[in-house]
């Protein structure tokens, strides 16, 4: 033994232990090492080469590179010469196929590989060739690129190598992977749009315009650089490029795939310098390089073991073991995999979460292997991947689509905010609540979600102890007057105490532990309706912009489910007010066309008394205005609703109006009990307006309170003037209005009472058209009530505005008094005057002939537009009285053939 031990110091023994390390560091490497004799044979193969190519060294036997027909047809022989007679050589890209050289070698269904090359010569003390290194880069992959353009997208996002696109001149980078911002240092949003060059080391940027002239001239080109990364270091690269072109052969960008080779170029280093260079690439690789025995206390570890798992060293090589960093769920897959690797030396690859000294959880992707002493499992080496943002970002994917299904799955936008609100816990954050603004301006919880179901219910009790004061200027307040997200990476103890109510509440906060925390505003059409808060505790999660982005992803999905659910409910309820419209119009209409037709039926039997027939027609005829003016106010509302109501404005004395108003409405007052008063100032002028309109108005507004103020009320009328503008204020002493049906007033077919048992009759429209005449004169009309029987109030105001005097012959009439059913009196005689009556209602043509042939005239009628142009051409009337709505051809296309 100590002949042994002298020996491995000796410059052989040296070298020797040199070539372990370098070989076991090979067969650790995933890049495919091939090691030859100076013959051409093979005598070491490392396990990705035997995974490449689906051969083992046992399998090759006699195989002599140098006599490889193969290579000499693809034109790679010339390399393989070179790199035999010592020099350092670069093979261009080749499709090899072992099944050519040997048959029934490889199990590869596809045995074939393109791969590139580089080699490098090995020497011994004298200088000699003692062995050649071949290494090869599988580039199969990108060959094949352009037929797996769909599933590139996805992995775009996940490669490890670093990919690229730039403008098409090569000057400002335009999209990239996060393993290329990873690469330097930055974030793919701090270098979407910066200089090309700002990546390139200074000695290296001289070279870029030739190397861009090169990519668009040939298409494809390959070349070697140095970059800098954001903190100033520079590192060594392979950049291979692509110039992408549209139909017309026109570079439309420039595509780059950017391997950072630093650990390559440190390999070739190490080899020249010895192992203790070697031991620096380890020790500097940004992967976590290990060893640990077989009960899993740590052996040797590198600087990236202690930057990512947050222990020292010291701590690391002074007994921890791998039980205290793999989180307690994945223990037993990583003892599992170890004890797999005793009986399976072929490489495996899987993922375990760790915990890190600060509490955070982190994945990492972790290759391992046996090494053997003395025929003996010693220890397990690893090299272990960071891939905790490339998993959060898979998560967060499925999250989202799962959130989607959710939202879209219900249309009770409460249910469906606290469904998502569960789903974001443990995924996304340890705690989230969801919160919304009533009408009223205060804050509802609408949801809390924690794994521990006992938290929740705390959780609610204690927002209801300590509500949060709407003036603050940060968090859910601030973030509900902004619409603006709001982001915390780390909860300092300075912010709790800030937001503290009490000592009692300080402790609760310090209790929980929060650690970091988003707030994203539920924001639709520049209204803010509430904010869903997301919060990290236990976990120890650090959020970031990318978090951000999720959080504000989700709440934009969330208000999504809220407009959904408002709409559905908004269409419900229009619906139900069409149903209890058509419903109050059927009875409103039938109510006076039952007397109509009753009392028809009795007349033309002819049994009626002189005054039961005399009570018949007067019956008959205030039914029929009845139906007149429901007929009336729903042609308003169409006029309305079509913008087509128009108004004849004329210079209007308010006060004579309302006086016309009173008398139109007192015999209905004084029928029920009902007390009129006015207070009138006499002061008014005069204002711009609709006489007939504003009498509607007013008319509207004295019956309706009328119509609901009981026997022995009183209705008051009121005019004054107050600065440029006049009130008229319309008040009773009836049954008032509900306060939740208050702001409801003015809408059309509401109505306070929608039972079939209500007390008053009605369609809903007259306050609705009301607000309309008023808005039209450029007014504002208001309504109050105290509550159920006290009374309400309405409160007109009109513009007092220069008078465009317009004379009107004739006196106004007030709504009540006009004409709703034809006059057939003859205040002047039509005697020897042509009339062509045009209807396709025949027993309106026949009432219209008789009534004008009663003074004089001589009428004709016509069924159809076609009957009329025959009538003109035949007897050629005078005047012309046509319908507007009729078969085939309108009243419209009537007069203008006419």
């Amino acid at each position: 033994m100590t002949t042994d031990r002298q020996a491995s110091k000796t410059p052989q023994g040296l070298l020797l232990r040199s070539e372990e390390l370098f070989r076991a560091a090979f067969e650790q490497s995933p890049m495919s090492t091939q090691i030859l004799s100076p013959d051409g044979r093979t005598v070491w193969v490392n396990r990705a080469w035997e995974e490449l190519w689906g051969v083992t060294l046992e399998q090759l036997g006699d195989y002599n590179m140098l006599e490889d027909q193969q290579l000499v047809e693809k034109g790679i022989m010339p390399y393989i010469e070179k790199a035999f007679a010592g020099e350092r050589t670069e093979i261009p890209p080749v499709l090899y196929d072992p099944e050519e050289t040997i048959p029934n070698l490889t199990h590869h269904e596809e045995p074939g590989r393109w791969v590139r090359a580089f080699t490098f010569p090995v020497r011994d003390e004298s200088g000699a060739i003692r062995e050649v290194v071949l290494m090869h880069e599988d580039i199969t992959a990108r060959k094949r690129a352009e037929e797996e353009a769909q599933r590139w997208a996805n992995v775009f996002e996940h490669v490890q190598w670093g990919v690229v696109s730039v403008s098409e001149d090569g000057s400002k980078l335009v999209m990239m992977n996060p393993a290329y911002a990873r690469m330097h240092g930055y974030t793919v949003q701090e270098l979407i749009g910066r200089p090309l060059t700002d990546l390139f080391a200074v000695d290296a940027q001289a070279e870029l315009p030739e190397q861009i002239r090169l990519t668009r001239e040939r298409g494809h080109h390959a070349f070697e650089s140095t970059h800098i990364r954001k903190d100033g270091t520079v590192f060594p690269v392979l950049v291979e490029t692509t110039a992408v072109k549209d139909y017309d052969g026109q570079v439309i960008y420039l595509a780059a795939h950017v391997q950072d080779i630093t650990a390559r170029k440190q390999i070739e280093e190490e080899l020249r310098q010895g192992e203790e260079k070697y031991r620096g690439l380890l020790e500097n690789a940004n992967d976590i390089i290990y060893t640990h025995d077989l009960q899993g206390n740590y052996l040797t570890i590198n600087r990236a073991c202690e930057e990512i798992t947050g222990y020292t060293r010291k701590e690391i090589l002074g007994g921890l073991n791998i039980a205290q960093v793999v989180a307690p769920e994945h223990l037993e897959l990583a003892k599992e995999m170890t004890r797999r690797k005793l009986s399976d030396p072929s490489q495996t690859v899987y993922e375990v979460d760790i915990i890190t000294k600060e509490g955070r959880r982190l994945t990492l992707e972790i290759s391992t292997r046996i090494a053997w002493r003395d025929g003996q499992p010693a220890a397990v080496e690893g090299i272990a991947r960071d891939v905790t943002e490339r998993k959060r970002a898979e998560t967060a994917l499925k999250f989202l689509s799962e959130a989607g299904d959710v939202i879209a799955s219900s249309l009770d936008y409460e249910t469906t905010l606290a469904s998502v609100a569960r789903m974001a816990v443990p995924t996304l954050a340890d705690w989230c609540t969801v919160d919304v603004l009533e009408d009223d301006r205060t804050l509802k919880r609408l949801a809390v979600a924690h794994v521990d179901q006992g938290k929740v219910e705390w959780a609610y009790e204690l927002q209801k102890r300590y509500p949060p004061d709407m003036d603050a200027p940060r968090g859910i307040p601030n973030v509900l007057r902004t619409g603006e997200s709001e982001i915390y990476p780390e909860i300092a103890d300075e912010m709790l105490v800030a937001a503290a109510i009490d000592a009692d509440h300080l402790k609760i906060m310090r209790d929980i532990g929060f650690t970091s925390a988003i707030i994203a505003p539920l924001v639709t059409q520049g209204r803010t309706l509430g904010a869903i808060t997301f919060i990290t505790a236990e976990s120890r999660r650090i959020y970031g912009q990318d978090d951000l982005a999720l959080a504000e992803s989700l709440a934009h999905r969330a208000v999504i489910a809220i407009e959904n659910a408002r709409l559905y409910r908004s269409a419900q309820e229009a619906n139900r007010l069409k149903d209890e419209f058509l419903a109050t119009v059927s009875h409103e209409l039938r109510t006076p066309l039952t007397a109509i037709m009753g009392w028809a039926y009795l007349l033309r039997g002819g049994q009626l008394e002189e005054g039961s027939a005399a009570t018949a027609l007067e019956t008959i005829e205030r039914n029929a205005r009845s139906q007149a003016q429901i007929i009336d106010d729903l042609l308003d509302v169409s006029r309305i609703i079509t913008g087509k109501l128009r108004l004849d404005i004329r210079e209007v004395e308010p006060v004579s109006l309302i006086e016309s108003a009173i008398e139109a409405v007192r015999p209905a007052a004084e029928a029920k009990g009902v007390r009129l008063q006015k207070v009138i100032d006499t002061g008014v002028i005069s204002i711009a307006g609709d006489p007939s309109r504003l009498q509607q108005i007013v008319w509207n507004l004295l019956t309706n309170a009328i119509k609901f103020t009981p026997k022995g009320g009183r209705v008051q009328i009121r005019l004054e003037r107050v600065n440029s503008h006049i009130e008229i204020v319309v008040a009773d002493t009836g049954s008032g209005i509900k306060p939740d049906f208050l702001p409801h007033v003015f809408e059309r077919f509401r109505q306070a009472d929608q039972a079939t048992t209500r007390q008053h009759g009605g369609l809903g429209l007259g306050l609705a058209i009301v607000r309309h005449l008023i808005e039209l004169h450029g007014g504002t009309v208001q309504a109050g009530s105290a509550g159920e029987n006290q009374g309400a109030t309405f409160t007109v105001r009109l513009p007092v505005a220069p008078i465009y005097q317009k004379q009107s012959s004739g006196e106004r009439v007030h709504p009540a008094a006009r004409e709703l059913l034809p006059s057939f009196g003859c205040p002047e005689r039509l005697d020897g005057l042509k009339v062509l009556i045009v209807d396709d209602e025949a027993d309106t043509r026949e009432l219209l002939k008789v009534g004008i042939s009663q003074c004089g005239a001589e009428v004709t009628t016509a069924a159809s537009a076609s009957e009329a142009l025959e009538a003109i051409v035949k007897d050629r009337p005078e005047i012309l009285i046509s319908d507007i709505g009729m078969p085939d051809e309108d009243g419209y296309e009537l007069i203008k053939k006419v």
